[in-house]
């Protein structure tokens, strides 16, 4: 006998749940950040010489990390997507599947 195909569409719509949850975590964490990097933006100084070289620096950091978390956000959101279009295609394939099966033995009177 060849290889056999299966797949558990409940499943991948479970993890596809999960990562939409992380997803939102990393959201959340991105937003936490952002508000603390506010917070203490002051922090190298104002109008000083340590401010004027520190704070572009600062600056670029942050914007990088708020960047990085925003595209770890969008490719999550990305996988929780496909992970859902997959879970309806497996699960289409397998109720057709099904429905052809019940419609052959009602037709032959065997399964």
């Amino acid at each position: 006998m060849g290889d056999v195909f299966s797949a558990n569409a409940t499943a991948i719509h479970t993890w596809a749940g999960i990562m939409d949850e992380i997803a939102e975590i990393t959201g959340h964490a991105v937003a936490d950040f952002e508000a603390a990097a506010r917070r203490c933006a002051d922090w190298p100084g104002v109008d000083d010489s340590m401010a004027e070289q520190l704070r572009p620096q600062d600056a670029k950091e942050r914007k990088g990390t708020v960047e990085a978390g925003t595209a770890l956000m969008e490719a999550i959101g990305g996988m929780t997507r496909v992970l859902n279009l997959n879970g309806d295609i497996i699960q289409g394939a397998q109720n057709d599947a099904i429905e052809a099966i019940d419609d052959q033995a009602s037709r032959s009177g065997r399964h």
